[in-house]
């Protein structure tokens, strides 16, 4: 979805905090509001997957949750439209906001709300991991780490690989985390206290995935290519 052509001729615009309202002509939402949406009669409604509410005193549908990627940010985009003019009051109280605004009926209000931050960071093996390679004699380059090193993956360089027995799998999905492969791949698990060690051997690429309960989605976090064996260190 390109949110700029969506946008370009607003009417009102209104940007604070994670949320960023904008009033536009009802056919610029042509494309997006074909699905069925919430049908809504004078009632106050709670974005799904955010705190923001709308006071709707009026009769509409509205349309979303869309997910959108802007500047390092995913965010929630939502679709109003009325059946007659209508002062819509937007508010998400956490971030002491209370806006109103007027829609007539031949336009739509769109409505953004930042969901997360995904900010680049420069990445570096915690020790636990450093501990974990050693004591398995293995030694490696690491390839991906979330901010709080809960999740680190390493590509295998050099060191005893075990062999690998059982059934392979394309994916693999432990806590909140998902291991997607482009061949069928061969895990080994060993669980220390309540953090995780994976070997996985037989693949050469390698999809991370996080689920995110607030917006019942798996987003695709890396990509991580060009080894045979990856250690995977989850801790926490």
């Amino acid at each position: 979805m390109n949110v700029e052509d969506l946008i370009k001729s607003f009417r009102v615009g209104y940007d604070k905090a994670g949320l960023t309202i904008y009033v536009i002509p009802r056919e610029n939402v042509t494309s997006i509001t074909r699905d069925a949406g919430y049908a809504f009669n004078n009632e106050d409604i709670q974005l799904y997957g955010t705190r923001v509410i709308l006071h709707l005193p009026c009769n509409g549908i509205i349309y979303g949750r869309y997910l959108t990627h802007i500047n390092n940010e995913l965010k929630g985009l939502f679709v109003v439209i009325t059946e007659n003019n209508c002062d819509i009051s937007i508010s998400w109280y956490e971030e002491g906001i209370d806006v109103k605004t007027h829609v007539k009926s031949n336009e739509a209000l769109i409505i953004i709300v930042r969901l997360m931050r995904i900010k680049p960071h420069r990445i570096k093996p915690s020790s636990y991991a450093l501990r974990i390679m050693r004591a398995l004699g293995l030694s490696g380059r690491l390839l991906y780490s979330d901010t709080n090193n809960e999740i680190q993956v390493f590509g295998i360089e050099g060191g005893l690989i075990p062999s690998f027995q059982g059934n392979c799998m394309s994916e693999f999905i432990i806590k909140q985390w998902k291991l997607i492969f482009d061949e069928c791949g061969f895990i080994v698990k060993v669980i220390s206290d309540n953090d995780n060690i994976l070997l996985i051997g037989g693949v050469n690429t390698m999809v991370i995935k996080q689920y995110y309960p607030s917006l019942d989605k798996w987003y695709e976090l890396s990509r991580v290519t060009g080894f045979r064996n990856y250690l995977v260190v989850l801790e926490g």
